[in-house]
């Protein structure tokens, strides 16, 4: 597979295609799997040169706040929402599946990240290309 044949609104580059790879060194791939493991995130952030990584690092750094902005949010209702049996059970498995689904979207960065490549998460990407 090219890198063209990889494409969509998430992708960096023109046209829908991916970043260009490039290769990465061992302390850039530790950097960069530290950049989406929330607080580890402030290490490449401030440690690396490399802009790849750096960019990684911001988006990284975003992600865990909106995991921390989310998990603020939906606390109270979670609290509310246990009192009622069944909308409780209803609310905690919708929790689980919006979490999941966090999770999935933090793997796929970090795979697409050693690959040498960006993956643009909507909204939080136009934030870590500000610098």
């Amino acid at each position: 597979m090219t890198d063209h044949d990889d494409q969509g609104a998430g992708f960096d580059g023109t046209n829908g295609a991916t970043h260009v790879a490039h290769a990465l060194r061992d302390e850039d791939r530790l950097m960069l799997v530290f950049a989406y493991l929330g607080p580890l995130s402030l290490i490449p952030l401030f440690a690396s040169r490399e802009p790849l990584v750096r960019w990684h690092a911001r988006q990284g750094t975003m992600l865990g706040l909106a995991l921390v902005a989310l998990i603020a949010l939906l606390t109270p209702f979670h609290w509310l929402f246990s009192m009622i049996p069944l909308l409780g059970r209803m609310f905690h498995a919708a929790e689980i599946f919006v979490f999941l689904g966090f999770f999935v979207v933090l793997c796929f960065c970090i795979e697409r990240a050693l690959a040498g490549q960006r993956y643009r998460v909507p909204w939080l990407a136009d934030l870590a290309d500000e610098d």
